[in-house]
């Protein structure tokens, strides 16, 4: 490995919420039987929890549930120990107070200043020290679209409480997916480097159509670009995420098929303001003029390809002061051959940094990765593990370049 070679990032676990404290208040929903995953997967990022009670909640899920999932008693009553000071007073140890869930009954007392609940006393304390506060309701459609819950839903957001919507169905204002409540923690809780930054990911695989039925396409899974987007946007950034697929993420997504609807879209989104461009996209060399009906099957067929066009060379020719990432995958080759071959794709098309691999040995799909951070000077970083400790290297290297 050259000498330029600056660190290693090596890891197959998250710590994005290391030395956060975050105290979960948990009301009388049903939902409340998904707190102690919820829970467990904020101490697998790092986080302290400590739990707080409603006697509804109790009548739901005992606290014993709690301080088993969490490693601490669980708060069901205030007492001398003035708790909710302790934890979100002025100078308090709790970094964020989760509510999870939140009935429509305790989101009005919050609104409303009310605190006659372990609950609510902790938002009205963590309400007047400024100690962040996120909301996860969860309740029947019809109590969520009642005129006074919708007034008092605006009253947090006024109040800068961060509300994490509900999945509606069923009749139901569900309680959201872990997955994106974890997620939105760490972004309120994250670094911020990336604040006020609009980022763009091209991911994935394209496609390219050869009749109704039939495409061309590669291996490609789209899980580093995935987790960059993810990453980028738990970091601050308003990310949009160009790929062939729509995964309710919470960022926007735009999905394209071929290499061709992935260039048109791009060079849109481009055109309202961008800081930096991140292509992941695993993009088709070759496409063709799909045939209009199905093509027979049981002969010999013989299909004529021409070259898709490049979507990076083709964005930094319109946007040449943009911040630019690019992706190069090579197989069976030495690092030093990979190294060579990134920093000539980084020339050609005036990227700030490469992100290179050698997918012969390793594959394509695979839930863990090894990659060379190859800028102008030589290898910056390497990284390897699971896609999301890719992804933050990866990360990592954009803020420096963007700062």
């Amino acid at each position: 490995m050259p000498t330029s070679m600056s660190s290693i990032i090596c890891g197959t676990i998250s710590d994005s919420l290391s030395g956060k404290l975050i105290v979960v208040g948990v009301t009388g929903s049903i939902a409340a039987v998904r707190v102690v995953d919820l829970v467990r997967d904020l101490i697998r990022r790092g986080a302290e929890v400590h739990c707080v009670m409603s006697k509804a909640a109790q009548e739901i899920l005992h606290p014993y549930a709690l301080e088993y999932a969490s490693g601490n008693a669980v708060i069901t009553k205030i007492t001398g120990r003035v708790e909710h000071v302790e934890f979100c007073g002025e100078g308090g140890r709790a970094d964020l107070f989760l509510i999870a869930p939140a009935t429509a009954n305790t989101l009005g007392k919050v609104a409303q200043g009310i605190d006659d609940t372990p609950v609510t006393t902790y938002a009205t304390t963590a309400l007047g020290s400024e100690v962040p506060v996120m909301v996860v309701p969860a309740m029947h459609e019809a109590m969520y679209h009642h005129p006074a819950v919708e007034n008092n839903l605006e009253t947090l957001r006024q109040m800068n409480v961060v509300l994490i919507d509900p999945r509606v169905e069923e009749e139901k204002a569900k309680i959201a997916n872990n997955e994106e409540i974890v997620t939105e923690v760490e972004r309120l809780l994250g670094p911020h480097d990336l604040d006020s930054k609009k980022v763009l990911v091209t991911s994935g695989a394209t496609a390219e159509r050869v009749d109704p039925i039939r495409i061309l396409t590669n291996r490609a899974s789209g899980k580093t670009g995935l987790e960059i987007a993810l990453e980028a946007y738990r970091r601050g950034a308003d990310v949009t995420l160009v790929h062939r697929g729509h995964l309710g993420l919470p960022m926007k997504e735009v999905y394209v098929e071929s290499a061709e609807d992935m260039l048109q879209a791009a060079l849109a989104e481009m055109e309202t303001g961008y800081d930096a461009f991140i292509g992941v996209a695993a993009v088709g060399d070759y496409t063709l003029d799909p045939n209009e009906e199905k093509i027979k099957s049981g002969g010999e067929l013989i299909l004529k390809l021409k070259r898709t066009p490049k979507i990076i060379k083709t964005v930094r020719g319109r946007h040449p002061h943009l911040k630019m990432v690019g992706f190069k995958a090579e197989t069976f080759v030495s690092d030093e051959e990979l190294i060579a071959r990134a920093q000539e794709s980084l020339e050609t098309n005036g990227l700030d940094f490469v992100v290179a691999n050698d997918v012969g040995h390793i594959g394509m799909g695979t839930e863990e990765n090894r990659v060379l951070i190859v800028g102008r000077e030589g290898v910056r970083s390497e990284a390897k593990g699971k896609k999301k400790v890719i992804a933050r290297s990866v990360v990592d290297a954009l803020v420096e370049v963007l700062s």
